[in-house]
């Protein structure tokens, strides 16, 4: 074929056919799945009749007990997000600006990534809890009294337990995204900043952190949601009233009676629809900041 002719035209059906191996499954389990959520959180396909109408369990939602749930879970994924970008940035920077024989040693910071999610809930759960490891060291050193009186960091209303548990786990994730980045970056922009009188802090913030912006975008959204909708860590390390809210659509699914399902349905739904919608708007805010960037 010449190199001048024109692409054959796409077929939108042949290549459906062609995917429909990974299509049905994925239509079959997310969408089914999604399907019956919707269904029994308007008060369908029941295993027992509910009363209050098909809109009832939404309105349960308006609980205080509920509503406190919902913002830990906002506040635990945004700081734990954000702790993880900030951190994982500096730290890919630094890694970046180390000579050749000593960015192998710096592999080490890979370590969190092959550990499960529960393993690392364990390794806070070791150091952090008022018998943890830290807890008795400051008891030896003459700081507490009792390792009773450590900090309640694992089960406080704060969610600090879970939040040190995501940003050990998640800070790899960000270093390797961020440094994919800055090596495809001129090393020479750093060098030329700081001869030209910029900071060390300047040359990251105005030179470096740009480069690494569009991921460090993806990053915090991958985080933000998992951390939203997490369960493993907030059922180990998080507090039971009020707890993270897939904690509690777990409680009444399986802990409370069958009338308690659509409203465990409910918040299933509203989390998707909150997930759907903050991936729109941070896509759309993470453009415009980018245009007006390059307009300046």
């Amino acid at each position: 074929m010449c190199s001048g002719s024109p692409a054959p035209e796409a077929r939108p059906g042949r290549t459906l056919l062609k995917l429909a191996p990974l299509l049905l499954p994925f239509a079959v389990l997310f969408l089914g799945g999604l399907a019956m959520t919707v269904a029994q959180s308007l008060g369908f396909l029941l295993p027992v009749p509910v009363d209050g109408g098909p809109f009832a369990a939404y309105a349960a939602l308006a609980n205080p007990h509920i509503l406190a749930s919902a913002m830990l879970s906002l506040w635990v994924a945004g700081a734990s997000a954000g702790l993880s970008i900030c951190l994982g940035a500096v730290l890919a920077y630094l890694i970046w600006r180390l000579p050749a024989r000593l960015e192998r040693l710096a592999v080490v910071y890979k370590v969190p990534l092959i550990l499960p999610h529960i393993g690392v809930a364990f390794i806070v759960l070791v150091f952090w809890s008022q018998s943890g490891v830290a807890a008795s060291l400051a008891h030896q050193l003459g700081l507490i009294s009792a390792p009773g009186q450590f900090p309640s960091l694992i089960h406080g209303s704060l969610g600090a337990g879970m939040i040190l548990a995501y940003v050990y786990k998640e800070t790899p994730f960000v270093v390797i995204l961020a440094l994919a980045l800055l090596k495809r970056m001129d090393p020479r922009l750093i060098q030329t900043a700081l001869m030209l009188g910029a900071t060390p802090a300047a040359a990251f913030r105005r030179v470096a952190l740009p480069h690494m912006r569009p991921a460090l975008s993806t990053a915090f959204i991958i985080l933000f949601l998992y951390g939203f909708g997490a369960f493993d860590i907030p059922f180990l390390l998080g507090d039971s009233s009020p707890g993270m809210l897939s904690i509690e659509a777990f409680n009444l699914y399986f802990r409370r009676d069958l009338v308690n399902r659509p409203t465990a349905m409910a918040i299933l739904v509203c989390m998707f629809l909150f997930s759907v919608g903050f991936i729109v708007l941070y896509t759309r805010l993470a453009a415009r900041l980018n245009q007006r960037e390059r307009k300046l």
